[in-house]
């Protein structure tokens, strides 16, 4: 893990894509700690929008270096977001993210696409969690450089995340069943959990067979069990759904 901060670390000092601002460790890494299947979260800021040869490589660069199908050396995957400067300071939504890579884009990035600006409803619950837990890599506190978002952004946003989550269920239920939880979570208490914090914390006021769904998630995103939702196709879509309609329960 050291070895593939260090080493994207030395790549945006050399080409400084964007003209970088600061890069932090975001994510579990800093909010409760890396579970087995965590992602390592690195958030850069940049004054520009990166152009199409430094989007490409980026891209190559984490293709080579990140998760159990990287070309050079395989590892924990990587997931990479940048935003610019002036498109999160100040604060407005919707949220324009610069760029992404993740790995359940893999396929796309080894097929020529290169990630694009988009806006992103998952940036208030990125920003807001990264404010309370980041580690800094390059740059001032990312506090300096950020706004805080206004709660009624941050619960927009859930809501306005939801449809692109639903429709990625089958083939991530696990980690949808959890983002879901979170959702539920959050607006709840309005706090941002680990999602197997608040995995836990819902379960208990869920139907038994749900609850059983969302504990095996969460169970197997800390390594402590093994999730083949290939014959859980039904169970996953049902608890998926109940714990959609709770969410839109706190619209009205």
């Amino acid at each position: 893990m050291a070895t593939a901060i260090q080493t994207l670390q030395e790549l945006v000092s050399r080409e400084a894509p964007g003209s970088p601002v600061a890069m932090y460790l975001t994510g579990s890494y800093c909010d409760g700690g890396l579970r087995p299947e965590s992602d390592l979260d690195i958030l850069l800021i940049t004054r520009a929008p990166l152009q199409t040869g430094e989007r490409r490589v980026l891209v190559e660069h984490l293709l080579r270096c990140s998760g159990r199908r990287a070309t050079l050396q395989p590892g924990r995957p990587i997931e990479l977001i940048s935003l610019v400067q002036d498109d999160i300071k100040p604060w407005r939504y919707p949220a324009m993210r610069d760029f992404l890579y993740g790995e359940w884009r893999r396929a796309d990035y080894e097929a020529g696409v290169l990630p694009r600006r988009e806006t992103d409803p998952n940036l208030p619950v990125l920003i807001t969690s990264a404010r309370q837990h980041s580690s800094v890599l390059m740059g001032p506190p990312l506090v300096e450089l950020t706004d805080p978002v206004p709660r009624e952004h941050l619960t927009q946003s859930m809501f306005d995340a939801l449809p692109s989550l639903l429709d990625g269920l089958v083939g991530d239920e696990r980690n949808v069943l959890l983002t879901l939880a979170r959702i539920l979570f959050s607006l709840r208490t309005g706090l941002i959990a680990p999602k197997d914090v608040a995995a836990a914390d819902i379960c208990s006021s869920l139907a038994s067979a749900h609850a059983d769904i969302v504990d095996l998630a969460a169970r197997a995103y800390r390594g402590e069990a093994r999730d083949d939702w290939t014959e859980l196709h039904s169970e996953a879509a049902a608890t998926a759904t109940a714990l959609t309609d709770r969410i839109h329960a706190f619209r009205a």
